[in-house]
């Protein structure tokens, strides 16, 4: 309310005010304190209540009915509007979801971008991000402890569903002063000299079976050396250091000036990005991510990178047996 020269502000009790929206509705206090369940003379303790506090009569009493005052009428129609926010906000509280996803590595741009179309989508969904390799995500999924994993999965379980949002064209990363930085692309067969960085095997061990599984292709095996670091800036540190070599996919940050990014041919390697989930827990959520994935594909092309590789296997139910190592994914584009 207003008053000469400054605003007094009150705290309303929501509660009071349904209070008194029912009483106008009503215009009688009798059938207002039967809609509300409570006594009448509680009820015309609480609307006076209410008066005190804002200052101002909102009712001409009478034996036989109510009547707003000037006051009332206006109250009326701001308090409508307090209630209609207030139950909007409750709804919101309501309605909000917790969506809980992994994927395979920090620093790829595949799930950040997914993410940035679901904040458009779906603003009010929390989601809780992790990382964890491929055949730990699959497990958390299974048991309920995810709901969305994010990667590449060669065999797919009885209970889980996936679909293909992301084929990745995987490139090499090498020092600038290496020989083969001066080609426009590098043949994987003439990387069987290098030293290849891997990062963490233990933590990605589904992204390190896939870049073995093409060089392999090749005619190249190399091992992998034992690495207690995973994030992208460690691999390109050992690259430097070493002069070594990396499978750097199209989703990953661009390494720096004194590093380059060559295509690989012979075979071009794609790794593929699936979504999966349990095919009983299909919640709001995952049908939100799901659309995003798809609007991110459409957005950014993810789909027009190479022919889309074989689907998974699905393991006959009961899948007893945890997913086993993926199989590469290869184009040749020469």
């Amino acid at each position: 309310m207003e008053g000469r020269g400054h605003t007094r502000c009150v705290d309303l009790n929501l509660r009071l005010v349904r209070y008194f929206v029912t009483v106008a509705e009503e215009r009688h206090f009798g059938r207002a304190a039967t809609r509300l369940f409570i006594a009448q003379p509680s009820l015309s303790v609480q609307i006076r209540r209410l008066e005190q506090e804002l200052g101002t009569p909102l009712l001409i009493r009478s034996t036989r009915q109510v009547e707003l005052t000037g006051a009332g009428e206006r109250f009326l129609v701001a308090a409508r509007r307090l209630l209609a926010a207030a139950a909007d906000a409750e709804a919101a509280v309501a309605e909000a979801e917790v969506l809980r996803l992994a994927s395979i590595l920090d620093g790829l741009d595949t799930v950040p971008l997914i993410l940035r179309t679901l904040r458009r989508l779906d603003p009010l969904l929390e989601v809780v991000h992790g990382i964890n390799g491929m055949p730990r995500q699959v497990a958390e999924v299974r048991a309920g402890r995810l709901d969305v994993a994010v990667g590449l999965i060669r065999d797919v379980p009885a209970d889980l569903e996936v679909e293909l949002v992301r084929l990745d064209p995987v490139r090499v990363v090498l020092r600038a002063d290496n020989p083969l930085a001066r080609r426009s692309a590098v043949a994987v067969a003439d990387l069987g000299d290098a030293t290849w960085v891997f990062g963490n095997t233990e933590h990605t061990p589904d992204w390190i079976d896939f870049v073995l599984g093409f060089l392999a292709e090749a005619g190249l095996r190399p091992r992998p050396s034992p690495s207690a670091q995973t994030p992208l800036s460690a691999m390109l540190e050992q690259v430097r250091e070493n002069d070594g070599v990396a499978a750097w996919p199209a989703s990953c940050p661009e390494p720096g000036p004194d590093l380059v990014v060559r295509p690989l041919v012979h075979p071009s390697p794609v790794y593929p990005w699936y979504v999966l989930w349990h095919r009983d827990r299909l919640t709001r959520g995952v049908q939100a991510f799901r659309a995003a994935a798809r609007g991110a594909a459409g957005e950014h092309g993810w789909m027009a990178a190479a022919l889309p590789p074989a689907p998974p296997r699905r393991l006959p139910a009961p899948a007893t047996t945890s997913p086993t190592a993926p199989r590469p994914v290869s184009v040749d584009l020469h």
